[in-house]
């Protein structure tokens, strides 16, 4: 179960309150230091929320005048974090600065920042604010190596909104999750972040190497789920992050459609398991149906009009050496 877990400054001594918050800091996010204006006048909440590898807290400050949270060189050199941050700004402002840029944020609007560099984040006035923690690891395999962090994704995008209302959500509630639906809100939080953050970048161009690595990605993927007879190239898109338009046109650069490969993956492995000793206890039907397809005719269909051959006889025929079979493209192998 993963409920949300709550901490606040009043419950401390106005002399610790500074301290005490930079070490629930240091817990929830990362090792950085902190600064405020009025320590007396410090009034501060997190609420922590745990989805997956994902940890959500939600921030509500007042009285400090200004607060700076800092991470410097020599304690991105000491960390053993690998994580990206994520600032969702509920009310108030926020300035992200990382490297050469600065995201000036205002209420609906988002921004990333690598945790291992050095960033700063200047808070004027009463805010609040949802932070997100997500492995770097994690958002890299669904955007690649583009930096963009300190750009704002508008208020306005529907992804910036969408995440907005899901963090608010997750939040406030008290309501438990089990495991798998803690695994389901995370991968919803982290497709629509991405999308939102694609938006920013814009797709690759199918020509270039990010575009090859993004097709990599979808094979892996659909190699992955092949069994799923649910793998659809909207449900593709949504998973990996990409538009629906996007991967038609990867696949055309590839000399087909997604949907068209995907079949021809299907069928390549069901020719194989046809063949293969460790599947002969298994009935055809079985087979097709391990691999994604949900009707036995169609799938004997599909197979004969492939390789001019029905699955029954491809698996009866001689196995000799020199007899004949039906070839597989190099592409569905």
């Amino acid at each position: 179960m993963n409920v949300a877990v709550e901490f606040s400054t009043l419950l401390v001594p106005p002399n610790k309150r500074v301290a005490r918050w930079t070490e629930a800091a240091f817990d929830r996010f990362v090792e950085s230091a902190f600064e405020v204006l009025d320590e007396d006048g410090f009034i501060a909440t997190m609420r922590n929320r745990e989805l997956a590898q994902l940890s959500l807290t939600r921030i509500d400050s007042a009285g400090h005048s200004r607060k700076r949270v800092t991470r410097s060189q020599h304690q991105v050199a000491r960390a053993a974090e690998d994580f990206v941050l994520v600032s969702i700004q509920l009310e108030g402002g926020c300035r992200v600065v990382q490297g050469n840029r600065e995201a000036i944020l205002a209420p609906g609007q988002f921004a990333i920042y690598d945790s291992t560099r050095p960033y700063e984040l200047i808070l004027e006035e009463d805010y609040q604010q949802a932070v997100l923690r997500v492995p770097r690891a994690a958002l890299l395999s669904r955007l690649g190596d583009a930096d963009l962090t300190a750009l704002a994704v508008a208020a306005e995008a529907l992804p910036a909104r969408m995440l907005n209302q899901m963090v608010r959500c997750a939040c406030d509630s008290n309501a438990p999750l089990s495991s798998a639906q803690s695994l389901d809100v995370a991968d919803g939080v982290m497709s629509v972040l991405t999308s939102g953050l694609r938006g920013l970048q814009g797709e690759p161009d199918v020509t270039s190497g990010a575009g090859a690595r993004q097709i990599a990605r979808v094979k892996s993927h659909v190699a992955e789920n092949l069994g799923d007879p649910q793998l659809t190239v909207g449900r593709i898109a949504l998973f990996l992050g990409l538009s629906v338009s996007y991967l038609h046109k990867i696949f055309r650069s590839e000399g087909t459609t997604l949907e068209r490969w995907i079949w021809e993956m299907r069928l390549a492995a069901c020719q194989r398991a046809l063949r293969d000793p460790r599947w002969s206890a298994r009935t055809i039907s079985d087979i097709a149906f391990s691999f994604g397809f949900s009707d036995a005719a169609h799938f004997s269909r599909s197979f004969h009009r492939r390789f001019a051959i029905t699955p029954r006889a491809w698996r009866q025929a001689d196995d000799a050496p020199g007899s004949s079979r039906p070839s597989v493209s190099d592409d569905a192998r």
